[in-house]
């Protein structure tokens, strides 16, 4: 009769993988079934290991770092996931038949910014500021939200620290480019030059497109994401 892990030992798995610093639940899972299996194989060649010399050989190959570097990998392949997604989205606005939709939006707003002057300029960099601070807000309403969840269910999953990333990305990653064409507007106290307004029309239009896409494709698949692990390990 081969011999098999006791729900004692599988809790004391789950107590391990916590102690090496794996904090989300999915992840936790993942390593107790496969250190389960393992600790299994290793009984079937010699029953007489002891549960606690099993686990710590299978941990060996784990190499130095240990778990950490499994968790690691596991967040860069869902980074490169959704910034592969948004990439191959926005890349869609400069290819047809979108690219007419892109070419259209920035003469609209290229010549409204040159016709209207200094008032087009004022509303072109207010929707720059305000775009930024939706950004902002809606990111720490959905870290808050998550956050809430968590402490609700008592656990946390991988994916829900990809989408704290991803969701911050908005306001770190265009941060420079807002507060640059702020600074240069402010520090000219006059009209912007044509090729600033050519700038300032490619950065809105970018802004425009950016929003749509992080909107209506990349926060409804994370969402869906972190609702489609919650189901999957419901009852786990």
């Amino acid at each position: 009769m081969e011999k098999r892990l006791k729900n004692q030992q599988i809790e004391q798995l789950f107590d391990f993988t916590k102690k090496h610093y794996v904090e989300h639940y999915d992840v936790q899972v993942e390593l107790v079934d496969h250190l389960a299996n393992a600790i299994e194989d290793q009984w079937k060649e010699n029953p007489n290991i002891l549960f606690e010399d099993a686990l710590q050989t299978e941990f060996k190959k784990f190499g130095i770092f240990g778990f950490t570097g499994l968790v690691e990998e596991k967040q860069s392949q869902l980074h490169k996931h959704y910034n592969k997604m948004l990439l191959r989205e926005v890349l869609r606005f400069i290819s047809i038949p979108k690219a007419i939709i892109t070419i259209a939006m920035y003469l609209c707003i290229y010549f409204l910014i040159k016709n209207t002057g200094s008032i087009g300029e004022v509303i072109t960099l207010s929707f720059l500021v305000i775009s930024f601070l939706f950004f902002m807000v809606d990111g720490l309403r959905f870290v808050f939200k998550m956050k809430k969840e968590q402490k609700k269910q008592g656990r946390s999953w991988l994916i829900q620290s990809v989408a704290f990333s991803v969701f911050s990305l908005p306001t770190v990653g265009l941060s420079g480019g807002y507060f640059s064409i702020v600074n240069q507007f402010f520090a000219q106290n006059s009209n912007i030059s044509n090729s600033g307004i050519h700038f300032l029309t490619i950065f809105v239009v970018f802004q425009i497109i950016f929003m749509f896409v992080f909107f209506k494709v990349v926060k409804p698949s994370l969402n869906q994401s972190i609702k489609d692990t919650e189901k999957r390990f419901q009852f786990v």
